[in-house]
């Protein structure tokens, strides 16, 4: 499991950040359509980093179960 997690964890931090910069910039460099009162960058930006933290906190369930660790 531990290769495997690793390899996912690190893909989705990538494709994550990738969105974010380039080339993903580039896709949604506009300011129409608004979406949610925002510019389209601005919500592209927010949507990413949105997926970025649910992909780590599933990550960190996964890996970690979760619970509290006394």
């Amino acid at each position: 499991m531990t290769k495997t997690y690793h390899l996912l964890t690190g893909l989705h931090f990538a494709l994550c950040t990738l969105a974010m910069i380039w080339p993903g910039a580039l896709i949604a460099n506009r300011i129409e359509p608004i979406v949610l009162g925002l510019p389209f960058l601005f919500f592209w930006y927010i949507l990413w980093m949105l997926v970025l933290f649910a992909g780590m906190w599933l990550a960190y369930v996964v890996r970690h179960g979760g619970g509290r660790h006394d």
